[in-house]
């Protein structure tokens, strides 16, 4: 699991995972020692706060996957950056996103050519728990 986590999870490590109601849960944690502030691209180390995120991923062996990721705030190091705290980003996915990019990816795939209704019917054979609405706004998101 830890290679897998590795892979798919850049700058974290695996913690734990569980079984509930077929859901796959996935508990990780940030190994960044350094994070950059989005607002002036300063660097910085200092801890402010740490907090839980929770997003969806894709199916892994055909169970929805649920992931809890411990992440960090850190304080802006820049005197004349108005921001003094920013949360820590990662590549495999946005800020405030509740679904990784992957998970995007593939809902917008399979709803390119079907309708929403197709779509939420193939996304759930795969193990994807989705609405007809949130296939329509992410479709609209990007259009």
């Amino acid at each position: 699991m830890e290679n897998l986590v590795r892979k798919l999870f850049s700058g974290t490590e695996y913690l734990s995972h569980r079984l509930e109601s077929e859901e796959l849960i996935l508990e990780l944690g940030a190994v960044q020692g350094e994070s950059m502030c989005p607002h002036c691209d300063e660097k910085s180390n200092k801890v402010h706060s740490r907090y839980q995120r929770k997003f969806s991923d894709l199916p892994i062996k055909g169970h929805p996957t649920k992931v809890i990721l411990n992440c960090r705030k850190f304080f802006c190091t820049n005197p004349s950056c108005e921001h003094k705290t920013f949360t820590e980003n990662f590549d495999f996915i946005k800020p405030m996103e509740l679904k990784t990019e992957r998970l995007i990816t593939e809902i917008l795939r399979v709803s390119a050519n079907n309708s929403s209704r197709k779509a939420k019917a193939i996304l759930e054979e795969e193990g994807i728990k989705i609405s007809k609405a949130t296939i329509c706004n992410l479709k609209n998101k990007i259009n």
